[in-house]
């Protein structure tokens, strides 16, 4: 059995792997009891790393007292599914996690990958395996901050799910610009990508979930673990 770990921009997720996920958390305690937890529950035999963070000296640590093969996922890992061509040194290990559980499910076609989580990130890979670019934006919670911090009367608001599209309130027009913007953006990627690829497969990973309109065609699948399917395929 292989130990997920998934450390993003506001928490850090563990996963317990083997042929599937059998075990999901996110981190609660110190990675030295969380492990130590873990380990009396399943028989590890390795450490898959996907992180976003600084140098982190107490997880090194616990790294170090379980004496178990690690791989840190850095954009020099090559992808375990086939050849994939121009991956920049500097695309972020979450984003080639999620690209790379992505491929395992669909390495035939050309795929957009969208983490809708802290910030949103675009990732574009062509079905002859070239990455071709990608993007990032605030995501919905960011929007919201951001209005709130550089105003002086916007109020700090929450990000929810869903938000109608005309607010009568300021906190609701807020809320309907950053969800619904949010929504128009993903769907304009979406249109002009199914438009130049006819045989586009999106997948969508992280905190935020949207429903698309009627013109989006193009297979959609919504994987919450992606960035730890990529790593479970390492």
């Amino acid at each position: 059995m292989k130990l997920l770990i998934d450390i993003g921009n506001t928490s850090a997720k563990l996963a317990v792997v083997d042929s599937d996920i059998v075990h999901f958390e996110r981190l609660s305690e110190t990675w030295s009891a969380a492990f130590a937890r873990l380990r009396k529950q399943y028989p590890i035999r390795s450490v898959r790393i996907s992180s976003v963070a600084g140098p982190d000296a107490a997880l090194d640590e616990a790294l170090d007292a379980l004496n178990l093969p690690v791989i840190r996922l850095t954009a020099q890992v090559p992808c375990p599914i086939k050849p994939i061509s121009n991956i920049h040194p500097e695309l972020g290990a979450d984003r080639w996690a999620a690209d790379i559980g992505a491929l395992a499910q669909d390495a035939d076609h050309t795929l957009l990958i969208i983490d809708a989580g802290t910030c949103l990130t675009y990732d574009v890979i062509s079905c002859d395996g070239a990455y071709l670019g990608g993007a990032i934006s605030p995501g919905v919670q960011l929007r919201l901050n951001a209005m709130h911090e550089h105003t002086a009367l916007l109020p700090q608001i929450e990000a929810e799910q869903q938000a109608e599209l005309l607010g009568n309130e300021t906190h609701t027009q807020m809320l309907s610009a950053a969800v619904n913007g949010t929504r128009f953006e993903i769907e304009g990627f979406i249109r002009h990508l199914q438009r130049e690829f006819t045989d586009l497969h999106v997948f969508i990973t992280g905190g935020n979930t949207f429903e698309f309109a009627p013109d989006i065609t193009c297979p959609i699948t919504h994987d919450p673990y992606l960035v730890l399917h990529g790593l479970m395929a390492l």
